[in-house]
């Protein structure tokens, strides 16, 4: 509505960093992503306390776990029995990067978007499930994270931000976003935290900037290799009925 502010994009916790509305973004066609019914997160298993009151006022319905199957033996689940919600593990990957190997001198843009093209074919069958999830109605408001919110988040949320629509240049702002929160997330591992992954201190603090660079990468590779985002859902099983469903119930015009 012309003249009143929109919900702010960054939920605010306590002790859960890097949850926030995929709301508001503006797409080619002159529509835009509806507030308050997707988002993204980090670590929603740690949610307790004052956190949950403040969760439970989203109304969700459905969080999608990205992490692996390790991460959540490790350190827990979502608080379903908190925050009532269909539960799905969907991972996107096996496991977390090893970076032995790492070049120091390679540059993270580059780093990261390789790992990404790998989420694209390793996590094939996770995201094409993770988009017919969100494409029906009934599914959201909803939430999909994983263990710092940059990554693998960063990747799902693109993913569905370009099915939809949204222009590549919010795209990319949407993922940078998680540079101050991921800052928070490690120093909360930095201060001995015992319910954050040691992987989140292990990482070159490049990597934990979410460079632009990463995204205009990985947007340009899937433009290159597969035509669209929209084809390249296509080509691991997710129909074209299904991404105009889930624009059909997320957009709303400006």
């Amino acid at each position: 509505m012309s003249g009143v502010a929109p919900p702010a994009r960054d939920i605010a916790l306590a002790d859960t960093f890097n949850l926030r509305d995929l709301g508001g973004y503006p797409t080619t066609d002159g529509r835009r992503v509806r507030w308050r019914r997707l988002f993204r997160g980090a670590g929603l298993q740690r949610l307790a306390g004052a956190d949950v009151e403040v969760v439970r006022g989203l109304g969700l319905v459905t969080a999608i776990d990205l992490r692996t199957a390790g991460e959540l033996e490790a350190r827990g689940r979502y608080p379903s029995e908190l925050l009532p919600a269909a539960f799905h593990h969907l991972p996107m990957i096996d496991a977390i990067w090893d970076l032995t190997d790492l070049d120091p001198d390679e540059a993270p843009e580059r780093y990261l978007v390789a790992r990404y093209r790998e989420m694209l074919v390793d996590g094939s069958a996770a995201i094409a499930e993770a988009v017919r999830i969100l494409s029906r109605p009934e599914s959201v408001p909803a939430v999909f994270y994983c263990a710092a919110g940059k990554d693998r988040t960063g990747v799902l949320a693109a993913l569905v931000l370009d099915a939809l629509g949204v222009e590549p240049e919010s795209i990319v702002a949407d993922y940078h976003l998680s540079k101050e929160r991921v800052e928070r997330i490690r120093a909360r591992a930095l201060g001995g935290s015992g319910d954050v992954p040691s992987a989140m201190i292990d990482q070159p603090p490049a990597f934990m900037q979410a460079p632009e660079g990463a995204m205009e990468l990985l947007l340009a590779w899937i433009r290159d290799e597969h035509g669209s985002t929209a084809a390249y859902l296509e080509g691991i099983g997710v129909r074209r009925t299904t991404i105009a469903a889930l624009a059909d119930h997320l957009l709303e015009s400006q």
